[in-house]
């Protein structure tokens, strides 16, 4: 019991990484939406400042969750009580990440492209995801949650549905400027579609399958079968959506290579933003000189 304190592991069987390393992979995630938004929504971002104090809060609250996956252990009910309170309090900073971004998108000039649609993936499955770690943040509620596949869901929705898709956003926002050339936009949208077709196919299925108690990381669930019929048909469809994210990603890797050589020049200003200054296209021995840089941070001249 000490040692798992110590650690601060994921979960009380020690078998998982530290709990505070969910939430720093998600923090670059959250700053490419934060630059990909205000572009393509063709509005300075709502909140800069506190945009910038919420990541803050969410790093350092990220150090006091530990014990949230320790409830069944049988700790004294004062220890699990502050960790209960203090689980809570993190979703208030990724709540308002969450309000500024959409307020950002409230009455802009939307460009629909990859990476915006990548960024609203974000914005939906990160939700989700939160969502069901406020419910296993109560006690009672953990109790019979725990070490099922609810917990498997909710982690998925916030590391794939929150980092990967924030990645890939960023990927595509950025792949202009690192290579000189756009990528195929066509392609682009076949791996959003099917990567979020995948994703809600495997991991919402979870949701179901941790209510009706099936318990994670356990080959064989054929004595629950008896009890609970619809557990096969279940992991089956989730099954179908495991693969479907996997291939999913291969218009990801034939597009970025494929672009990579003949893609379009990208220009300047390959999304017309108006703030040629930081989407100067890259040069064969780098800017001669220092670039000016006309825009406010996270704002750009979009809209203007």
């Amino acid at each position: 019991m000490l040692l798992q304190h110590v650690r601060g592991v994921h979960d009380e069987h020690g078998h998982r990484p530290r709990r505070r390393g969910v939430y720093i992979m998600i923090l670059p995630s959250m700053g490419m939406i934060s630059e990909v938004i205000p572009v393509m929504s063709r509005r300075p971002i709502f909140g800069y400042k506190a945009i910038a104090y919420s990541t803050v809060a969410i790093g350092l609250l990220g150090f006091t969750v530990w014990v949230h996956h320790m409830f069944t252990t049988g700790i004294d009910i004062w220890v699990r009580i502050p960790f209960m309170f203090a689980t809570v309090t993190i979703a208030v900073p990724s709540g308002v990440k969450v309000f500024n971004w959409l307020a950002t998108m409230w009455g802009g000039k939307i460009l629909l492209r990859t990476p915006m649609l990548f960024a609203i993936g974000f914005l939906s499955m990160f939700v989700i995801g939160g969502i069901s770690g406020v419910f296993q943040a109560s006690i009672p509620v953990d109790y019979q949650l725990q070490d099922t596949y609810f917990v498997v869901a909710h982690l998925h929705y916030v590391l794939f549905g929150g980092s990967v898709l924030g990645l890939f956003a960023g990927t595509y926002f950025w792949y202009p400027r690192i290579t000189g050339r756009m990528y195929h936009e066509g392609w682009g949208k076949v791996h959003f579609a099917l990567t979020m077709i995948g994703l809600n196919l495997v991991f919402f299925t979870m949701h179901f399958l941790g209510l009706m108690g099936m318990p994670r990381r356990y080959a064989d669930y054929h004595v629950l079968l008896p009890f609970q019929p619809l557990l096969l048909p279940l992991n089956q469809l989730a099954t179908v959506g495991a693969f479907i994210l996997a291939f999913g990603q291969l218009p990801f890797f034939y597009n970025m290579i494929r672009s990579r050589w003949v893609g379009p020049v990208a220009g300047d200003d390959p999304w017309a933003d108006r703030s040629p200054g930081p989407w100067r296209s890259p040069l064969e021995e780098g800017a001669p000189e220092v670039p000016a840089v006309e825009a406010s941070p996270g704002g750009g001249n979009g809209g203007r």
